[in-house]
């Protein structure tokens, strides 16, 4: 994986750090696996990393409380079943004959909540415990844990961070966006936990803003693009990843911008262009429905690879 980044070919599609549906994964893997992705982020449970047995490289995402990547929905008996909730719900999370979240499905992004006419839907962080959870991840075999860390609690994040590295000497990765930080804020917080670390055993994560990117112009993708400018500007010893609205424009506002990358993840968007045929019920048997969504996974990746080349 270091030498994808080294070479800024480096391309992760992110199945969701909330996205716990077993056979949404497989699919996910199998398919972008097929189109040549070689990286997949993940959400951290032993299922989802069987699941995605055919991936070449394992990333798995944690999070700090109250980032929206651990979020997962709950819908009160407020709700008035006007099915808002469910339109804008792009994972289809939302069961509209119960008025019930599946939470395996849910990504914690959000959209139903702000959406509700009557704020009948909480979220609530779904929080594990590192020291008891992880050492049997990485047994499974990882190659990059990424924290999350969007919360304006320093304690919190430097806690988890300490606890990730104690128990994990491969790539971290730090995934953070400006929802809670200042600019200052943010370059304080990569700096400090870097600061014990060897150079270029880190990847910054750049989130624009977070689960964005269904849209592909070039004001989806403004901030994800902005996020990078800001950890490029101080020269640190990391690899930079674009994330957070990430589309077919990316790079190419990034390198518009002057944005020396290592590499992009691509999760909204990504998922969007080929769910017609994720969701499909003969995925595993229909050849054409197949080769469909390949050619439609390939055309994206072909494309964003060749604008990784700086």
């Amino acid at each position: 994986m270091k030498e994808l980044l080294e070479n800024r070919c480096f391309f992760k599609l992110v199945c969701g750090a909330g996205n716990e549906s077993v056979e949404e994964v497989r699919r996910l893997v199998k398919l972008y696996s097929d189109a040549g992705c070689k990286v997949f982020d993940l959400s951290a449970k032993p299922e989802i990393i069987k699941a995605a047995a055919g991936a070449k490289y394992k990333c798995i995402s944690v999070g700090t409380k109250g980032d929206p990547h651990i979020l997962k929905a709950s819908i009160t008996p407020d709700c008035i079943k006007c099915g808002k909730c469910a339109r804008v719900c792009f994972n289809d999370a939302i069961n509209t004959n119960s008025y019930t979240i599946n939470t395996e499905r849910c990504l914690g992004c959000g959209k139903c909540a702000n959406i509700c006419p009557v704020s009948a839907i909480n979220l609530t962080s779904k929080d594990i415990d590192l020291e008891q959870v992880l050492p049997e991840l990485i047994e499974l075999g990882v190659d990059c844990i990424e924290l999350h860390a969007t919360t304006e609690n320093e304690q919190e994040t430097d806690e988890k961070w300490e606890t990730i590295n104690n128990l994990y000497s491969g790539m971290l990765s730090v995934c953070i966006d400006r929802l809670n930080l200042g600019n200052k804020q943010v370059i304080s917080r990569v700096k400090r936990l870097i600061k014990n670390r060897k150079p270029y055993t880190t990847i910054i994560q750049a989130d624009g803003i977070p689960m964005s990117g269904s849209n592909d112009d070039y004001k989806t993708t403004l901030q994800a693009v902005s996020m990078a400018e800001i950890i490029q500007n101080e020269n640190l010893p990391v690899y930079l990843v674009l994330s957070g609205g990430t589309n077919t424009k990316t790079l190419k506002l990034a390198k518009l911008c002057g944005i020396t990358y290592h590499g992009i993840a691509a999760g909204s968007f990504a998922r969007k262009i080929v769910k017609e045929f994720i969701t499909s019920p003969d995925f595993w048997t229909n050849k054409s429905l197949y080769k469909k969504a390949l050619d439609t996974a390939k055309k994206y990746l072909d494309e964003t690879m060749n604008n990784l080349v700086i």
